[in-house]
């Protein structure tokens, strides 16, 4: 869907309520930058794969925060998935910046998965977690470093333009 248009009154009618709640929680998606206003309306994001790199970077950089963060529990952290464990950080401000970005890679996840796999998921992480904090931040940016470098065909996949071999 990238880039279609998110009529409101299409959607109410699908949905079976008014306009109103809809306008209201479209207008909340762009707010969170999971969808773009347009002078017609709404529609859904253009994704590039520079702008989903970027994601990654900044996902990389928060769950690192999070793990090196005064009063983290790394017995909390969740290997599997660093953005999520980035979510319970003590700095609230963290941690909503954290779910932020986690919506707006959501569309990349089950991508991610068929290209990686599961192995790559905890390898680094749950490696490094044993080794402490430092440890566990810089195997958090390189779990989100290799999907940065490989955001174009993970959103190739996710748009359905390529099948997904293992990377």
């Amino acid at each position: 869907m990238q880039g279609a248009a998110l009529p409101i009154s299409g959607l109410a009618e699908e949905l079976g309520v008014s306009p109103t709640p809809v306008r209201e929680v479209l207008a909340r998606l762009a707010g969170e930058e999971l969808i773009v206003r347009t002078p017609h309306g709404y529609a859904a994001l253009l994704h590039d794969p520079a702008q989903i790199a970027e994601l990654y970077d900044l996902a990389g950089v928060l769950a690192a925060a999070a793990a090196l963060s005064p009063g983290m529990d790394l017995a909390a952290f969740d290997l599997a998935d660093p953005l999520t464990a980035a979510q319970a950080a003590p700095n609230q401000a963290l941690a909503r910046a954290s779910a932020r970005v986690q919506a707006q890679l959501a569309p990349m996840s089950v991508a991610e998965h068929e290209l990686l796999g599961a192995a790559a998921e905890r390898d680094g992480p749950a490696v490094a977690w044993s080794a402490g904090k430092v440890a566990l931040a810089r195997a958090v940016r390189r779990h989100f470093a290799r999907r940065a470098a490989h955001s174009g065909r993970i959103l190739a996949v996710a748009l359905g333009l390529i099948k997904s071999p293992r990377i």
